[in-house]
């Protein structure tokens, strides 16, 4: 079996050959950083097809699964409520109420346009605000998980009340390819609303840098 010393060596070799190429290759042990979380309730804004890492470390939770894609809802029902227990809500989380255009593109969609590629296939949703979806009753030891593809700033402006009651946030935050909000804005607005940023739970890379992160945020109170 090869040892950590052993991985490092060979991926220094690695990363030499890519250099050469004028490529780049990433190294980092995966954490799990949410096992040890207290969660009882989970919001997933944007589900898709199910968040793995959600599913795994809470398989006993409640699921409140926001997806306003139809493509997906055949799964939500007839997957993954079959197997976790929750409720499928059509339709999309932002900071205003109506019927929007939404981009469907296949395994994700968006409300925004992209900049590496062109976006064609519009559909029309039903938009809310998560604090008219869901009420804040009864969401102790809750996590609220957002995955809206440069959307999410407006979905936290529209889950004042829900962030009173929730204690842990993780948040897919854009750094590219999406024109949307800057990271920073994000990050304060959390921290107006008593959260820390806590850790970075997974890094996603495109061809020019970083795309996007998930990033665990936790109530000020815990820490």
């Amino acid at each position: 079996m090869i040892n950590y010393k052993h991985k490092i060596r060979l991926l220094r070799f690695i990363r030499k050959i890519f250099k050469f190429f004028n490529f780049k290759i990433f190294y980092s042990k995966d954490v799990n950083y949410l096992k040890d979380l207290n969660v009882e309730n989970i919001i997933d804004v944007g589900v898709a097809h199910g968040t793995k890492e959600l599913l795994y470390n809470f398989p006993k939770a409640y699921f409140y699964f926001i997806e306003p894609n139809p493509a997906f809802w055949s799964h939500i029902e007839e997957v993954l409520l079959k197997k976790f227990n929750g409720k499928l809500y059509k339709t999309a989380a932002g900071n205003s109420t109506g019927i929007s255009d939404f981009y469907n593109f296949g395994n994700t969609s968006s409300f925004l346009q992209r900049q590496d590629y062109k976006l064609k296939n519009k559909i029309k949703v039903n938009l809310d605000k998560l604090d008219n979806i869901i009420s804040p009753n009864n969401l102790e030891n809750t996590l609220l998980k957002i995955d809206a593809e440069g959307y999410e700033l407006e979905v936290l402006k529209g889950s004042s009340n829900i962030l009173d009651n929730v204690e842990y946030c993780i948040v897919e935050l854009r750094l590219q390819n999406i024109d949307t909000y800057n990271p920073s804005e994000l990050i304060n607005y959390l921290y107006e609303k008593n959260f820390y940023f806590h850790k970075i739970i997974k890094v996603y890379y495109v061809k020019y840098g970083i795309d996007f992160m998930d990033v665990l945020f936790i109530k000020k109170s815990l820490i």
